[in-house]
C-alpha cells in the first residue's frame, strides 16, 4: 500500500494543486526545455484534465447525496439562509466547471498534437551561421 492509498478526498485534491505549484515552480525560468518534453507534459496535463469532470460530477453527486440524508443548515458567515439553494448554485457551477474541463482537455491535446512532432536541434547561441556551417 503506498502513501497515495492513505489519502481521502481532501488529500488527493490538496495534493493535486500542490503538485502543480510544484510544476509551476520547476519551470518558471526554464529555458533549455526541448518541445518533446513540453508535448510530454501537456499529454500528462491533458490526462489529468481528461479525469476532471468525471471528479466534478462525483462532487456533484456528494453534495445531492448530502441534501438527500442530511440535516443542513447554513452557518452566519453568508447572506443565503437556504442550503437547498447553496447546494443547487454548487451543482450549477460544478456542471459549468465539467463542460469547462471537457473543453481544456480538448485544447491541451490538441496543444500536444501540435508539439509531439517537434525535434529540437540544440540551443542556437544567437551567432549567424557561416556557409561553411551549413550541412
Amino acid at each position: 500500500m503506498d502513501d497515495n492509498d492513505q489519502l481521502g478526498a481532501g488529500g488527493h485534491a490538496q495534493a493535486a494543486r500542490e503538485n502543480v505549484y510544484g510544476f509551476n515552480r520547476a519551470t518558471m525560468w526554464e529555458q533549455d526545455q526541448i518541445p518533446s518534453e513540453t508535448s510530454d507534459q501537456l499529454a500528462e496535463f491533458a490526462d489529468l484534465a481528461a479525469a476532471l469532470p468525471q471528479a466534478f460530477s462525483q462532487l456533484s453527486s456528494t453534495l445531492e447525496q448530502a441534501q438527500a440524508h442530511q440535516v443542513l443548515s447554513m452557518d452566519t458567515m453568508t447572506d443565503e439562509s437556504d442550503p437547498a439553494m447553496a447546494i443547487g448554485v454548487a451543482r450549477l457551477h460544478l456542471e459549468e466547471a465539467r463542460s469547462l474541463a471537457v473543453d481544456l482537455h480538448k485544447h491541451l491535446d490538441a496543444a500536444r498534437n501540435a508539439t509531439a512532432h517537434v525535434i529540437s536541434q540544440g540551443v542556437d547561441d544567437g551567432q549567424e551561421s557561416m556557409p561553411w556551417d551549413q550541412p
